[in-house]
């Protein structure tokens, strides 16, 4: 039984280090965080909160954990961005130059779906 109960205890508190250490993964500060040539989503306004770093490629749909999540952008790529609300490049667009933070208002606040460098539809 004192075997069984070691184990136990040992268990945890190998857990509660695992736990504890997964937040120091992330950045304290994820403004300073986004590489150049990405396209980084943030959660928070001011480009605050966590942060989802994308290569500049097409992308039809950015996941079910950043559907609709994204408050402000930071394009480092080379070229326009344009963020969709709507999967498939469809919904509204908003274009956002090469080099620009923005700030998702409105109608684009926690609604990015989709994602493209090849240009804005119409």
């Amino acid at each position: 039984m004192k075997l069984t109960v070691k184990s136990a205890v040992v268990a945890a508190a190998i857990a509660s280090t695992v736990v504890l250490a997964a937040p120091g993964t992330a950045s304290a500060d994820p403004k300073d965080a986004c590489m150049g040539g990405r396209i980084c989503l943030f959660d928070g306004h001011n480009n605050d909160g966590e942060m989802l770093q994308l290569d500049p490629v097409d992308t039809p749909n950015i996941g079910w954990a950043w559907n609709d999540r994204a408050s402000s952008v930071w394009n480092l790529s080379g070229g326009q961005v344009c963020i969709w609300t709507d999967a498939d490049y469809y919904g509204y667009y908003f274009s956002i130059p090469a080099g620009a933070k923005q700030e998702l208002l409105f109608l684009y606040d926690n609604a990015v779906s989709s994602i493209s460098v090849s240009g804005c539809g119409g």
